[in-house]
């Protein structure tokens, strides 16, 4: 029976697949037909890779302590608690000086500009009148300044929004799937292929003893 490989589990896939393909590779095929045992070799081969691990795997060693180095970091960065709620709160801030305080800022001017207006026609009143206009107008000018502040700090907050999940995105996974296919290549050329060579020329029949 196989011993199973000392790989985590994600891994041992990836063990498969490039022995696999260095299994139906030319270079192997032809050094099994040149000894004379093609028709079990395959699985001869395969099973000496496995029981071999261990060493056929310290050849690649470097590339796969990368490897899972950059996957234990990436699976750390996906276990961090989202700040999602902490974003929202912000933005909802942002939201309610870029709209609900200018439209009610809005509202008191036009109504206090009105009255102050319309005051104004009456003698009696006009100090009156004349102070409704110009607590209207400084209304008005906050409701413009809340619009324009709330405006930009919207804007603000989507583009440190995007940002931050840019910084989280693709450079890690890019990276961490280039080591990986480093790590398979590295498997491949230097782990199994002079490997499974080795033992076919040790199993040919000038070679054995």
């Amino acid at each position: 029976m196989d011993r199973p490989l000392r790989l985590p589990q994600q891994d041992r896939a990836d063990f498969e697949t490039v022995l696999g393909r260095v299994l139906a590779g030319p270079q192997v095929r032809a050094a099994l037909r040149a000894a004379g045992g093609e028709a079990g070799g395959v699985e001869r081969l395969r099973r000496s890779a496995r029981e071999n691990a261990e060493f056929v795997l310290a050849a690649a060693a470097p590339e796969y302590e990368r490897y899972a180095a950059l996957r234990a970091d990436a699976d750390a960065v996906a276990r961090l608690p989202v700040d999602g709620p902490e974003r929202g709160r912000v933005a909802g801030w942002w939201g309610v000086l870029a709209v609900i305080v200018p439209v009610v800022a809005g509202a008191a001017a036009g109504v206090l500009l009105l009255l102050g207006y319309v005051l104004g026609l009456d003698e009696d009143v006009e100090v009156l009148g004349h102070a409704l206009v110009g607590a209207g107008w400084v209304a008005a000018g906050v409701a413009a300044v809340a619009l324009a502040v709330g405006g930009f700090g919207l804007l603000g907050a989507a583009s440190r929004s995007g940002a931050g999940e840019a910084g989280q995105e693709p450079g890690g996974v890019g990276e961490l799937a280039s080591a990986r296919d480093a790590w398979r290549a590295a498997l491949a050329e230097r782990g199994l292929m002079p490997f499974l060579l080795a033992q076919v020329n040790a199993g040919a029949p000038g070679q054995r003893r």
